[in-house]
């Protein structure tokens, strides 16, 4: 083994268009302090020229959403917000974690809801059709989105149980305008349709907090929080000093964490990957290139850790091959299908000098 440092670090703002999953909801972690996660949807025409006649009346507009799960307390009830977008969302721009859209501060619905396991649609009925008589022609979407810029869906957050999540490509999600009282229209998700999801944490009053304020404390146990939350940066101030004594060839090196029991609790269960980048100007670890299963990250449940094969990353360090800049630990993105902006699984592991289980990186070489 050799010498580790780790200690917690706040995430970078994370793009997060087009999700395949939209987070909604708000609760307080026992360990990791308060998040909220809210989003903004747009939605499309299913075919262009569409036309409700010369008599359209409109009756009522209903969101339907499919429901995916959630993190955190199942049985609490949230008082889910939806409000009218001011802003436009396209779908062919990058946006933020911390993007903030205009929205008109009158909600639609105030609605509370509390799906239950199993459940695959949750359902939203406005206030307010949104449509008047006189919108009753939409050329193609260009048209509508100009008219319907879209939604911003949030909770109250001083009512707080978990994180909701919402399959935008599901076949439940549509947005259904009821009118002439026998008639409906559905409009959809395609990609066309804008969608964005927004978080917010704060650590106020815990050892995250602290950690952050005294990189020390790292020592002991680390963070990681996906949603732009936290990760860990992990250092090897003594690589370079193995090649001091002649040539090594690195046969295998796992860098192995433990998850730290204490801080598992039912509702929180840990991320089912987690990843590590280069803390420097190199991002990629060459190690990552033979593939998931050569290069791990995957949660072992049975031992309750974590295990990355890093052999040709370390030999590069140990033979000068590579810069020595660390390694970042955190819950990956996935091209927005999985990951940290589209779940909220966070995880305490221990650090590199934690009592119970040391974070550590086992290295077996031949000296040559």
């Amino acid at each position: 083994t050799t010498t580790l440092v780790s200690f917690t670090v706040k995430e970078d703002s994370l793009r997060a268009d087009e999700p395949l999953l939209q987070l909604v909801g708000s609760y307080m972690d026992p360990v990791f302090g308060y998040s909220s996660a809210s989003s903004y949807i747009e939605f499309s025409l299913p075919t262009n020229n569409v036309n409700f006649g010369s008599n359209f009346t409109p009756d009522s507009l209903v969101l339907f959403l499919g429901y995916n799960g959630f993190y955190g307390d199942a049985v609490s009830a949230q008082t889910l917000m939806a409000y009218q977008l001011t802003e436009e969302i396209h779908a062919d721009s990058s946006y933020y974690s911390t993007k903030d859209f205009s929205y008109d501060p009158s909600p639609l619905s105030t609605q509370t809801i509390a799906p239950l396991d199993g459940d695959t649609l949750v359902k939203i009925k406005f206030d307010s059709p949104v449509f008047t008589s006189v919108d009753s022609e939409f050329v193609d979407n260009a048209g509508l989105q100009a008219f319907l810029k879209g939604f911003y869906l949030s909770t109250d957050t001083t009512v707080q149980g978990g994180i909701l999540y919402f399959d935008m490509l599901s076949q439940y999600t549509k947005l259904t305008l009821y009118y002439n009282d026998t008639m409906s229209f559905d409009f959809i998700i395609d990609s066309e349709s804008g969608r964005s999801n927004h978080f917010t944490h704060s650590y106020l009053g815990t050892d995250v907090e602290a950690q952050l304020n005294d990189t020390t404390l790292g020592e002991s146990l680390v963070y990681i929080q996906p949603m732009s939350g936290v990760k860990t940066e992990i250092q090897f101030p003594n690589l370079e000093k193995w090649a001091q004594s002649g040539g090594i060839v690195v046969n295998k090196a796992e860098l192995v964490m433990q998850v730290e029991a204490s801080s598992q609790v039912e509702s929180y269960s840990p991320p089912e990957f987690l990843f590590i980048m280069g803390a420097g100007e190199t991002a990629a670890i060459v190690d990552q290139y033979e593939g998931a299963s050569y290069f791990g990250g995957e949660y072992d449940a049975i031992n309750g850790e974590y295990r990355f094969n890093i052999a040709r990353h370390v030999h590069g360090i140990i033979n000068g091959e590579i810069q020595n800049e660390g390694l970042l630990l955190l819950v990956p993105n996935n091209l927005l299908l999985s990951g940290s902006v589209v779940s909220g699984n966070r995880v305490v592991l221990g650090g590199a000098k934690s009592t119970t289980g040391p974070m550590k990186l086992e290295i077996v070489y031949t000296q040559l």
